[in-house]
């Protein structure tokens, strides 16, 4: 896969850009919306703890095992076994309750006409990632970064219209909405570029090596991160007061662009939300051929088989279906992830000048996760 090829992945696996913008981003805000640049701008640099820390084991490390093979490194393969079993528990309850979000939370309220076809879209959508995850990794990664580039374009627009109907204002960047939902806003907005982790599972496959990797990695996060400040710093000035909805971003575009820009809004939200999906399938058959060995296309045909009679079974109930499965998928993740945090210091323990540096990553991105963990756990709790 060419390196370029490898940006587009990173940029269609955070979030996607697009999702962020018109679905999630608003609300993991919450009460720091206010002060939108400051909260955009403090989450990404927050993030920047476990991105830190991926660059660092990436120096050396490319593999098909990804994290896993980063906890390897680190720690030894008893520790990476246990860590890659709680990731492929995250990502594979991920998979079908995704497909279900799409059709029923993300479709519909758009399309009332494909009520009655909802059904079928839940068993097409899974085989038809499951068929596209079959295809080479270069063609798969370049129709995946020509729907991230799409992404980027509508984010560009809606940013655009919010600027137009409500400007900027200084404020966005002043801490004057308090600091607890100053801090829940950074730190749930930090937590939705946690997928960026999933191309490192086809680092092996990159041309260049380490480098076109770390390269890859920073690009692609620059890039997202320039688009959501644009497009997110309007928020403070209420520009984006019509996205009171589920769906924030698609409510913005029907306000202010009419309903072919709510379409090509909700559309393009769905395609960069299946896109996650395809790069977790691909992840996972990866992962499973590092840990044992088997060819990568039969191992996504046994992931597949199971994805799609899952997407069947959510038919008989698809709320309870999406309940049962998101928050134990999220639970899984967050803990999967502190492993990778926490074993970064061993990493680096024969280097002793770059101890310091580590610890404090590894401290930030592990209070991140910790504060994902606390939150689905609380969650759990509450349903």
């Amino acid at each position: 896969m060419r390196s370029s090829l490898f940006v587009g992945t990173v940029v269609a696996s955070i979030g996607g850009p697009l999702a962020l913008i018109t679905l999630f981003l608003p609300g993991a805000a919450g009460g720091a919306q206010p002060a939108s640049g400051l909260t955009i701008v403090l989450a990404l640099l927050v993030f920047g703890a476990p991105l830190a820390i991926w660059l660092g084991f990436s120096e050396q490390i490319a593999s098909a095992g990804g994290l896993t093979a980063f906890v390897e490194a680190a720690a030894g393969k008893t520790v990476a076994r246990v860590q890659a079993g709680i990731w492929i528990i995250s990502y594979f309850l991920y998979l079908p309750y995704t497909v279900t979000y799409i059709v029923y939370d993300l479709l519909a309220p758009v399309f009332p006409g494909i009520v009655a076809y909802r059904n079928a879209l839940e068993l097409l959508l899974p085989v038809a990632i499951s068929v596209f995850a079959f295809l080479p990794l270069a063609r798969s990664a370049a129709v995946l970064s020509v729907v991230a580039a799409v992404q980027l374009v509508l984010v560009a627009v809606v940013g655009g219209l919010l600027f137009a109907h409500g400007g900027a204002s200084s404020s966005a960047f002043t801490a004057h909405v308090g600091a607890e939902p100053l801090g829940r806003g950074v730190g749930s907005a930090a937590l939705l570029f946690v997928c960026v982790s999933l191309p490192l599972f086809f680092a092996a496959e990159v041309k260049g090596g380490t480098a076109a990797v770390r390269r890859g990695l920073v690009w692609g996060y620059g890039i997202v991160a320039a688009f959501l400040v644009f497009a997110f710093v309007p928020f403070a000035t209420g520009a984006g007061s019509h996205g009171g909805g589920g769906l924030p971003g698609v409510d913005i575009a029907q306000a202010y662009g009419g309903r072919p820009l709510a379409v090509a809004a909700a559309l393009g939200a769905a395609a960069s939300v299946a896109a996650l999906i395809v790069l977790e399938l691909l992840a996972l058959g990866r992962l499973v051929h590092y840990l044992v060995g088997t060819p990568i296309r039969p191992t996504l045909v046994a992931l597949a088989v199971p994805f799609v009679a899952a997407d069947a079974i959510s038919l008989v109930n698809p709320e309870r279906f999406y309940n049962d499965l998101s928050q134990p998928s999220l639970i899984a993740l967050f803990v999967s992830q502190i492993v990778v945090f926490v074993v970064y210091p061993l990493y680096r323990r024969r280097q002793p000048e770059r101890l310091p540096a580590a610890l404090a990553a590894a401290t930030l991105a592990s209070a991140l996760a910790g504060y994902g963990l606390y939150t689905a756990i609380s969650a759990v709790g509450g349903s």
